[in-house]
């Protein structure tokens, strides 16, 4: 734990929470004077009923005990993940007419939000990420302000979520005594711990591969270009492993398996190698092949990442992505899981651990690039506000500084 916790004030305090189908992760951090981000601590447990929110409830009030008596201060307000089917997103455009001549603040904020009114059938918005601007015929401007032209327009990336899935997720934080600060999509926080500024600036897909579902993001510079997601992660390869061996075992057993035994490198294993599966009752444990076991476990990866890359060719997204792919969560303990998605992407893959945070403990590994990137994210946020904050204290320093003036002229001329 952080030897500076007896100097914690309450209000430096930052919460990631990342409810996923297997596990609860709450991250606790700390901003530091220079408004970065230390990690303090972490709370983790398994969740054995996701569906059930009861089960859910119960285990995050459990983490969250688990959690406070080590920075001395109640949890409460939490940067919360989400992700999943019931997330979606659509490019819209906007376009505007500019009244002066010149693009202003006014004019941008406009435009965008112009592009972002939806119908109310497309759900409730979790994002709204613009793209790139074009003025009259130039196109490809990252920032117009001040630009002259008649016309503006924009594309935005706006993200959505079934606004019963949203009410269900706030209602469990809810029920178990703490409040959502703020829904975050999980790959654009799990970005935040793992990419580099490189990537964002050729072009970088992040494949979040968790035990539920499959979240992709698309980032090219600072903007999100397309996010999907689909129902097929490690669960999946759990079940495979459960009906494929030669005896029945349980889903339980078969995620044990997975992770002691399991791999995605064919050629690393000898012909005849074998590993013991405990068979029903008393009888004893069964030789079963670890090579079948690989066969199933890269079948079921590779028929992941195909389905990702045919929507990523469907959208027009695999051509942005000169600076490759990168792999997170929980299933990329898998040995060789970058191999399979190399070869099925035709593109470079590396495994995203989340990178240093201030703190005393390392959390390298990558089921918690989501939890450390909702701390991340919380950080830009405070420090955004912050900016805005100074801003308006200047304007009304000015304001009164040019009253002050006024009132001196008035007094002696």
């Amino acid at each position: 734990m952080d030897d500076n916790n007896n100097e914690l004030r309450k209000e430096d305090l930052v919460f990631g929470l990342d409810i996923g189908t297997s596990k609860i992760n709450l991250f606790a951090g700390a901003m530091n004077p220079d408004n970065t981000v230390r990690i303090l601590c972490c709370g983790a447990l398994p969740l054995k009923r996701p569906d059930e929110m009861d089960d859910v409830v119960e285990t995050l009030q459990d983490v969250t005990r688990q959690l406070e008596p080590f920075i001395d201060f109640d949890v409460r307000d939490v940067y919360v993940g989400i992700a999943g089917s019931h997330v979606s997103s659509v490019n819209y455009k906007g376009l505007i007419t500019l009244p002066t001549g010149e693009v202003r603040e006014v004019d941008i904020e406009r435009v965008k939000n112009l592009a972002s009114t939806i119908p109310e059938s497309a759900g409730q918005i979790l994002h709204v990420f613009p793209g790139e601007y074009a003025l009259d015929d130039q196109t490809g401007i990252r920032n117009p302000k001040g630009l002259n032209g008649r016309r503006l327009s924009v594309d935005v990336q706006v993200v959505t979520s079934r606004p019963n899935a949203i009410q269900n997720l706030d209602k469990s934080v809810t029920r178990a005594g703490l409040h959502v600060e703020e829904l975050v999509l999980e790959p654009l926080a799990a970005a935040s711990a793992v990419l580099t500024d490189d990537e964002r600036e050729l072009g970088v897909a992040l494949i979040d591969v968790g035990a539920g579902s499959a979240d992709i993001a698309v980032f090219v510079g600072e903007s999100v270009r397309y996010t999907a997601s689909l129902d097929m992660a490690g669960n999946s390869i759990t079940s495979d492993i459960s009906k494929s061996l030669s005896v029945p075992i349980s889903l339980s057993k078969a995620e044990d398996i997975k992770k002691r035994y399991g791999t995605c490198r064919l050629n690393n294993l000898i012909e005849d190698e074998t590993f013991p599966v405990p068979s029903v009752g008393d009888r004893g444990d069964v030789p079963c092949s670890r090579k079948l076991l690989a066969q199933v476990i890269t079948a079921r990866c590779a028929e992941i990442f195909k389905l990702l890359q045919k929507d990523l060719v469907k959208h027009n997204m695999d051509v942005l992505l000169n600076g490759g792919i990168v792999l997170t969560g929980g299933c990329c303990a898998l040995d060789g899981i970058d191999a399979v998605a190399e070869k099925v992407f035709g593109k470079s893959v590396r495994i995203g651990h989340p990178r240093e945070v201030g703190g005393v403990q390392s959390y390298s590994n990558p089921s918690y690039a989501t939890g450390i990137g909702l701390l991340l994210y919380a950080a830009k946020q405070r420090r955004r506000d912050k900016r805005r904050e100074t801003g308006k204290q200047i304007s009304v320093s000015m304001k009164k500084s040019l009253q002050w003036f006024k009132d001196v002229l008035k007094t002696y001329f």
